[in-house]
C-alpha cells in the first residue's frame, strides 16, 4: 500500500487491506480519496466531527454519497483522510525544504525541520485533535503505523544529515545524542501546538518564537558551548 494516495516516496509495507477503506488502485479512485481527505480536513477544521455529515464531505470533494461508501465502511473514515491529509502535506514540505542533499550545519538542518512541523501542525490542529479525540481502538493500528512510516522517513533523514557532524557534538555518546535532539524537537513542537502545553508553565510565544527556542536548545545540547 502507497503510503498516502498512490504517489508518495515512502511506502508502508501492506499487511492485509485496510480495515476502513478499499485500497484505491486507478488513478480516478486516489484523486477522489484526495478530494475527500482536504473536505474532510477543512470541515474537522470548522466544526466537531460529531456534527459532521458524510454527505457534506462528499459534496465539496464532488464525490457522490454513494461512491464514498463504496470506498469506505463508515464515516470514521473521515478521520483517517484527515489523518492521511496531514502526512502527506507534511511529507510533501518536509521534502521540498530538508532534501537529501542538504549542506547545512546541524542548527541549519533543526531550523528547517522545526520550522516545517510547527506550521504543519498549526495548518492540521483542529484535524489532528479530533482524529486523536474520536479515532476508536480498532483505528488505533493503522494511525500508529502511518506515524511510524512518516517518523521512519522523517527522522531517518534527519539523523543522516546531523550524522555529518557526529565530531562536533560535545556528548559521549553522539549518535545517542542525536536521536535525543530529533526527540526533543519533534516532541516540544509536537505539544507546544497541539496541546498547547507552554501555557502551563506560563511561556508565550509565536510560531517563529517557538521554532527559536526549540532550534537553539537541541542546538546547545548537541554543541554545547560551541554554540
Amino acid at each position: 500500500m502507497r503510503f498516502v494516495f498512490g504517489d508518495m516516496n515512502t511506502t508502508l509495507k501492506k499487511n492485509g487491506a485496510p480495515s476502513w477503506r478499499k485500497v484505491a488502485l486507478q488513478r480516478r479512485s486516489r484523486d477522489s480519496e484526495r478530494a475527500l481527505a482536504r473536505a474532510a480536513r477543512d470541515l474537522l477544521s470548522e466544526r466537531p466531527y460529531p456534527e459532521i455529515r458524510v454527505e457534506e464531505v462528499a459534496q465539496r470533494a464532488g464525490v457522490s454519497v454513494g461512491g464514498f461508501y463504496g470506498r469506505f465502511r463508515s464515516k470514521a473514515a473521515l478521520l483517517h483522510l484527515a489523518d492521511l491529509d496531514f502526512m502527506e502535506t507534511c511529507l510533501e514540505a518536509f521534502d521540498i525544504e530538508v532534501p537529501d542533499d542538504l549542506e547545512e550545519a546541524p542548527d541549519g538542518v533543526l531550523r528547517r525541520f522545526v520550522t516545517v512541523m510547527v506550521q504543519q501542525f498549526r495548518i492540521h490542529r483542529q484535524p489532528i485533535l479530533q482524529a486523536m479525540r474520536h479515532a476508536d481502538e480498532d483505528a488505533a493500528a493503522a494511525f500508529r503505523e502511518r506515524a511510524m512510516a512518516f517518523n521512519s522517513h522523517v527522522h531517518g533523514r534527519l539523523r543522516r544529515l546531523l550524522g555529518r557532524s557526529l565530531a562536533s557534538f560535545d556528548h559521549t555518546n553522539p549518535t545517542q545524542a542525536v536521536n535525543m535532539a530529533i526527540f526533543f524537537a519533534s516532541s516540544a513542537a509536537r505539544d507546544a501546538v497541539l496541546r498547547g502545553s507552554l501555557a502551563a508553565y506560563p511561556v508565550t510565544l509565536n510560531d517563529d518564537e517557538l521554532t527559536d527556542e526549540i532550534v537553539l536548545a537541541a542546538t546547545r545540547y548537541l554543541l554545547g558551548d560551541s554554540s
